[in-house]
């Protein structure tokens, strides 16, 4: 790097390397460190992960301007957290400055930093000085300076790598919440070990060992998930919400939008991407704004709430999952810490997490509206994987309970996810549940109560098998017209059916496959019908809930005849997900019971 005058693709790749290969090597005290913007223990895995993104370029070329834009587009759809957005914004910034530039002097390369830096404070809704912007601001201003009259890049980055660290420290005195831990910014403290890596290779001469390495180890599953020390500190917002958009758009039109929605907004700009990272306690609203703004191409959603609970307040040493097509009540789920993995809706050219980006307030009113009809993906593999990775380092055991195996691929994708750690000795069953909707989220709630009154995890399959084995669920559908439209009646069956004004039943047979168990001619023969099947089978119903899709009159209803027929109040009455009801279509009210 010192025998250089000017700096190319090349060169820069190699920095980078180096940077990225010290930076991994702080990520446990930057995390240690993490007090800014909310004390969750995650930044240094945040910019590690951001920065091992950088790397993964198609190829590297000695064009500084096209090496750079590759390293730029990959922070962008790679970034992780508030402190790697704005990285990933400071890369795009300056992939900007240096466009149709083969290589460039000092002179010219720090300018670039510099208005890449002042470029970035505009990508953060409230800058606050004391953080990782006042690095990039401090430390490029003064790279500027010595820029003009040092020629040499390698004397340039151990000049500015002073500046750098000068300025880190004084982070600790600049915000009152880093004076209190008597602590440095933790982004800031991730970048100056970026620096520091790049200025180590120009001290020894030794230069890492390539790419081969470093696009090979990514950084581990259990990483990508957010885990919350608990300092006593009630959060502002549950939800760390980020968000991939297809295209360049306008930073300040994209914060008006999300403006009053959380706090902790960032908003990275790309040449075709941008990026958007938010606190809040409505991903789904954030994601509903979003899709004025053009095709999401990739969303994540962490509850930091209830990776705090489960990592510092766990009821059980028996996690519980299952996924979002389990109809139950949020209140239910974080009683009993259930860790609820989203199903995938697909609509148009948008995509979303069931339950979490998109709920039935966000999905019921467009269904009939919109001129695509959605459908539905089985969860992320990868996410899986991540979630089950988590959960193994904070449980003794994991029990996922996922919709029927006839039902979806849900099961296979989870099996599947579970085998490393099975095959590493860890207990992990993923049960197929042959059920869906409120009979799977009965069935939930009951393992999570018996995980949280202490009972052991072969004892929890035990009694999950015979309740499974016991239990029912009926589902009164309103039209023919969504299950034609959702795929699963033909479009002929559906006209006569329409014709005859047939509504039929639906339930599921002992291997958990749909089967079509009644139908009547109008909405009061269907709830006759509906009482009648809960009369027949009274007895054996232990406790039993009511769901429904965009009818909460018709469900309650119900739940006081059902209520009033066999003596006992419904554990809940609740909204089918839209994964559900993209087949279930509006108006479809359900009945599910487990016994005793």
């Amino acid at each position: 790097m010192t025998e250089v005058v000017k700096l190319n693709g090349f060169i820069l790749y190699e920095g980078f390397l180096s940077g990225y290969e010290n930076l991994a090597s702080h990520k446990k005290r930057i995390n240690d460190i993490n007090v800014l913007p909310v004390p969750d223990g995650d930044t240094g895995t945040n910019m590690v992960s951001t920065f091992h993104s950088t790397l993964q370029v198609p190829r590297v070329s000695r064009s500084l301007s096209e090496t750079l834009a590759h390293i730029a587009d990959r922070a962008l759809s790679g970034a992780r957290g508030n402190s790697g957005i704005i990285v990933a914004q400071f890369l795009n910034g300056l992939a900007r400055e240096c466009v149709g530039r083969e290589s460039m002097s000092t002179g010219e390369f720090t300018l670039a930093l510099r208005n890449a830096a002042a470029h970035t404070y505009g990508a953060v809704e409230n800058p606050r000085e004391g953080t990782l912007l006042t690095l990039l601001r401090v430390w490029s201003e003064e790279m500027h300076r010595l820029g003009g009259r040092i020629h040499d890049f390698g004397e340039l980055m151990l000049r500015g790598a002073d500046t750098a660290r000068s300025a880190l420290e004084d982070t600790r005195l600049q915000l009152e919440e880093l004076r209190a831990a008597n602590v440095v910014d933790a982004g800031a403290s991730g970048f100056v070990a970026f620096i520091e890596g790049i200025c180590r290779m120009i001290l020894t001469g030794k230069r890492p060992e390539g790419r081969k390495g470093v696009l090979l180890a990514a950084p581990s599953a259990e990483e990508s998930v957010h885990e919350v020390p608990d300092d006593g500190v009630p959060l502002s917002f549950r939800y760390c919400t980020e968000a991939l958009l297809g295209s360049a758009l306008s930073a300040a039109a994209l914060r008006g939008a999300l403006s009053g929605m959380g706090d902790s907004l960032v908003v990275s700009e790309g040449r075709e991407k941008t990026r958007i990272h938010v606190h809040t306690d409505d991903p789904a609203a954030v994601f509903l704004k979003l899709r004025d703004f053009g095709a999401i191409l990739e969303q994540k959603v962490d509850d930091m709430h209830l990776q705090r609970e489960a990592v510092h307040r766990r009821v059980s040493p028996v996690a519980i999952v299952t996924d979002s097509i389990a109809d139950l009540p949020r209140d239910l789920a974080d009683r009993y810490q259930v860790h609820v993995i989203p199903q995938k809706i697909l609509w148009g050219r948008d995509e979303y997490l069931d339950r979490v980006t998109i709920t039935p307030e966000t999905f019921y009113p467009y269904l009939d509206g919109r001129e695509e009809y959605p459908g539905s993906s089985v969860p992320d593999p990868r996410r899986v994987e991540q979630v089950f990775s988590w959960l193994s380092t904070h449980y003794d055991s994991i029990i996922a309970i996922p919709v029927g195996k006839a039902l979806s691929g849900t099961w296979q994708v989870m099996n599947n996810a579970a085998k490393a750690l099975r095959d590493g000795g860890y207990p992990i069953a993923v049960v197929d549940s042959r059920l869906n909707s409120a009979a799977q989220g009965l069935a939930v709630m009951a393992a999570a109560e018996d995980a949280a009154r202490g009972m052991a995890y072969a004892d929890i399959l035990s009694r999950l098998e015979g309740r499974i084995a016991e239990s029912r669920i009926f589902v009164s559908v309103a039209t023919f017209k969504y299950m034609v439209r959702g795929g699963r009646v033909s479009a002929l069956k559906g006209f006569v059916a329409a014709a005859a004004n047939l509504k039929p039943i639906i339930s599921l047979d002992s291997q958990g496959k749909g089967i079509a168990f009644g139908a009547s001619f109008s909405s009061a023969g269907s709830r006759k019908k509906m009482l009648r099947i809960v009369g027949k089978h009274g007895t054996r119903i232990g406790r039993y809930a009511v769901v429904h899709a965009a009818s909460p009159e018709l469900a309650g209803r119900m739940a006081d005849d059902i209520e009033a027929l066999i003596g006992k109040k419904a554990e809940f009455v609740s909204e089918i997900s839209p994964a559900v009801g993209i087949h279930a279509g509006i108006g479809a009210v359900a009945v599910a019971w487990i016994p005793d």
